[in-house]
């Protein structure tokens, strides 16, 4: 168990907090049971490191990947248990997919440790709706989609443009000319956005053969 702290303070030193996706304000982060789902690459790890970050004690913190060694011989509830033994308030498991019989112990770990938080994440959105049956009453679920145009432009240029609502738009809330010349003066970097679409961390600058074969990783790679 020692090994996953050190792992989870590696990662959290490693995390930056210069850009924070949008879902983050969106997100009850106190509830008990929270799942946050989304295509691999839009930034569902980095948004947990993030909120952990700024925001939690992180002597009462763990962040753990469902995959992770430890898991080959020890089972989600136990070290569930634990962490909750020792003082722990919240648990943070990524691509939780990956873990067999994930919801039965998900399950098990609020009802049976009622004090313990629980934001899990996963990629595999068909497997998660499906063994997520019996969490439905339980957790509040998110789904984080693709990167905007704004979010693109304040990652990748430093541009920070307002967030306009469509709702606002066709109640006009915004003034058009505004609203048009925003995108007039950024239109130059509509191509460079679609080159890599909505993948948050990417490397904007690698060749976009490589950029393909990325995408190809995440269309064809086994769930």
């Amino acid at each position: 168990m020692e090994n996953l702290f050190r792992t989870f303070r590696l990662l959290l030193n490693n995390t930056t907090t210069d850009f924070i996706r949008y879902l983050h304000d969106q997100i009850s982060w106190n509830s008990r049971l929270v799942a946050i789902l989304g295509a691999r690459g839009v930034g569902k790890t980095t948004l947990l490191l993030q909120h952990i970050k700024l925001h939690d004690n992180i002597n009462e913190t763990l962040f753990v990947t469902a995959d992770d060694l430890y898991f080959s011989t020890n089972t989600l509830y136990d070290l569930a248990l634990k962490f909750y033994q020792q003082g722990g308030k919240k648990l943070y498991i990524d691509e939780i997919h990956k873990y067999q019989a994930w919801s039965r112990e998900i399950k098990n770990i609020y009802d049976q440790i009622p004090e313990l938080n629980v934001i899990y994440t996963g990629s595999s959105i068909l497997d998660l709706e499906q063994g997520g049956a019996d969490l439905s009453r339980r957790k509040l679920e998110y789904h984080m989609t693709g990167l905007s145009f704004r979010e693109y432009l304040n990652i990748a240029k430093n541009i920070k443009l307002p967030l306009h609502s469509f709702e606002d738009i066709l109640s006009n809330k915004i003034q058009f000319p505004l609203l048009l010349l925003e995108i007039e003066n950024n239109s130059i970097y509509i191509p460079q956005f679609f080159s890599i679409h909505f993948i948050v961390f990417c490397d904007y600058f690698q060749p976009i053969a490589v950029i393909k074969k990325f995408f190809n990783n995440i269309i064809y790679k086994k769930q």
